[in-house]
C-alpha cells in the first residue's frame, strides 16, 4: 500500500464518526455557535479599543468575557442532572437575546463603553453551561474508541469556523464597523439552537429526582475530588500559567495588530491563531497512539520558539504565519487532553469534572487579560506578547520536570474511569 493510500485510509477511518446522526447535529450546532463567537470576539475587542484606544480597557473587556466561565464548576453537577440538549438550546437563545442590545443601543444613540462592557459577562454566561454539556453529551452519543476522532472533528470544524469568522470579521470591521457584526451574531445563535433541537434529550443514566442542596454539594465534591486526587490535577496545572500569559497577550493583541497594520491585521492574527489550532486538531487524530508526555515537552517548546519569532520578525504576513504555526502544538494538546478526560472520568462525573477544569482555566485566562491590559499601557504590547512565549517554555519545562507527566502514555491507552479509581502516573 502506498503512503497516499495509507493516508487516505486513515482519513476515512477518522471521518467515520460522521455517520452518527446525533453527532452530526451536535457538530453542526456547535460549529455555527463558534462562528458567532468568532465574529463576536473581533467585534467586541475592536469596538472597545476603538472607543478608548487603551489596552487597559480591552483587558477589562477580555476579563469580563471570561470570568463568568469560572462558574462552570458550580454548573457541572446541574449539567449532569439536566437533559443536555435543552441546556444547549437554552444557552444559544440566551446569547441571541443579549447580543442584540449593542446594535439597538447604537441605533437609538445610547452606545457607550459602560453599556458594551455591561453586556459582556451576560454573553459569556451561555457558554458556562454549553461547554460542559457538550463534553458530557459526546461520550453518550459515540462509542469510547471514537472519542479522540470525534474531538478532533469537533476542533477542526469549530475552530475552522472561528478562523473564517475572525478573518472575515477583520475586513468587515474595517468596512462597516463592529456594531453590525452583533446582528449577525444573533442569527448564528438562533441557527445553532435549531440544530440542537434535533438532539435526543439525554441526561445521566440514573434518575436524579428533585433538586436537593445536600446532594448537589456531594456531587460537586465528587467532581472536584476526581480532579484533585489523580494525575488529572497535574495535567491541568501544567497549562494554567501558560493560560494566564496567553490571556495577557490577547488583551494587548488589538494594540499589537494596530502597530503593524490595523483591524485587518487583527482579524488575520486571530484567524491565523485559529487555523493553527485546526491544524493541530487534525494532527492530534494521527498522534493518539503516541506518548502524550513526550509530545507535550517537544510541542510546547516548539510553540514557545515560534511565538517569540512571530513577535520579533518584521512584516505583518510573517508575523501572522509564525503566530499560526505556534498554535499547532497547543491545538493538538487540547484535543488529546479532552479525550484523556473523557475516557479517564466516569460518564456520570464527566460534566462536573469538565466544568471544574474549565473553571480553573477560565480563572487564569481572564486574570491574565486584566493584568496584561494594564501592563500593556505601561510596558507596551510587544513586551507582553513576548512574555507569552516565556509562559509556553515554562509549560514545556513543567511537563519535562514532573515524572508522572513526562511519562504519561498515549491518550488511547487511558483506562475507562481510571482517574476516579485513583490511578496516578501514566496510563498503561
Amino acid at each position: 500500500m502506498s503512503p497516499l493510500q495509507r493516508t487516505a485510509g486513515a482519513v476515512r477511518e477518522r471521518a467515520a464518526v460522521l455517520r452518527y446522526d446525533d453527532f452530526r447535529a451536535l457538530l453542526a450546532g456547535r460549529t455555527v455557535s463558534f462562528l458567532g463567537d468568532g465574529l463576536y470576539a473581533v467585534a467586541l475587542m475592536w469596538l472597545v479599543y476603538d472607543l478608548t484606544g487603551s489596552t487597559g480597557a480591552t483587558g477589562v473587556a477580555g476579563f469580563l468575557s471570561r470570568i463568568p466561565n469560572v462558574g462552570k464548576v458550580a454548573v457541572g453537577p446541574l449539567v449532569d442532572r439536566a437533559p443536555l440538549s435543552r441546556v444547549l438550546v437554552g444557552a444559544e437563545l440566551a446569547q441571541a437575546a443579549v447580543v442584540v442590545v449593542v446594535p439597538v443601543a447604537a441605533l437609538t444613540g445610547h452606545l457607550s463603553l459602560p453599556l458594551v462592557l455591561a453586556t459582556v459577562p451576560f454573553m459569556a454566561i451561555g457558554d458556562v453551561a454549553a461547554a460542559p454539556a457538550q463534553s458530557a453529551l459526546l461520550p453518550r452519543l459515540l462509542p469510547g474508541d471514537a472519542l479522540v476522532r470525534a474531538n478532533s472533528a469537533f476542533a477542526v470544524a469549530t475552530e475552522g469556523a472561528q478562523a473564517v469568522a475572525r478573518g472575515v470579521a477583520g475586513v468587515l470591521v474595517a468596512a462597516v464597523g463592529a456594531v453590525g457584526l452583533y446582528v449577525v451574531d444573533a442569527a448564528t445563535f438562533l441557527v445553532a439552537a435549531a440544530c440542537f433541537l434535533l438532539l435526543p434529550s439525554v441526561s445521566r443514566d440514573r434518575d436524579p429526582g428533585p433538586f436537593d442542596l445536600d446532594a448537589y454539594l456531594v456531587d460537586l465534591r465528587e467532581g472536584i475530588g476526581v480532579l484533585t486526587g489523580s494525575t488529572a490535577r497535574l495535567v491541568l496545572a501544567g497549562s494554567l500559567f501558560a493560560a494566564f500569559l496567553g490571556g495577557a497577550s490577547f488583551a494587548v493583541l488589538p494594540a499589537f495588530a494596530d502597530g503593524i497594520g490595523g483591524p485587518e491585521t487583527y482579524g488575520l492574527l486571530l484567524a491565523g491563531y485559529t487555523v493553527g489550532g485546526v491544524a493541530g486538531s487534525v494532527l492530534a487524530g494521527f498522534l493518539d497512539d503516541r506518548p502524550l508526555g513526550a509530545l507535550c515537552v517537544a510541542g510546547f517548546a516548539a510553540a514557545a520558539a515560534l511565538w517569540v519569532g512571530s513577535v520579533l520578525v518584521g512584516g505583518a504576513l510573517a508575523t501572522v504565519a509564525l503566530f499560526s504555526l505556534a498554535r499547532v502544538p497547543t491545538g493538538a494538546y487540547n484535543v488529546a487532553v479532552t479525550a484523556v478526560f473523557q475516557t479517564g472520568v466516569p460518564d456520570d462525573l464527566l460534566g462536573r469534572v469538565m466544568a471544574a477544569t474549565s473553571s480553573a482555566t477560565n480563572l487564569a485566562l481572564p486574570l491574565g487579560m486584566l493584568v496584561g491590559g494594564a501592563a500593556g499601557d505601561v510596558l507596551g504590547s510587544r513586551t507582553v506578547m513576548l512574555a507569552n512565549g516565556v509562559g509556553l517554555l515554562l509549560t514545556a519545562t513543567f511537563w519535562a520536570a514532573v515524572p508522572s507527566l513526562r511519562q504519561f502514555g498515549p491518550p488511547s491507552a487511558v483506562a475507562d474511569g481510571q482517574f476516579a479509581q485513583g490511578v496516578g502516573g501514566s496510563p498503561s
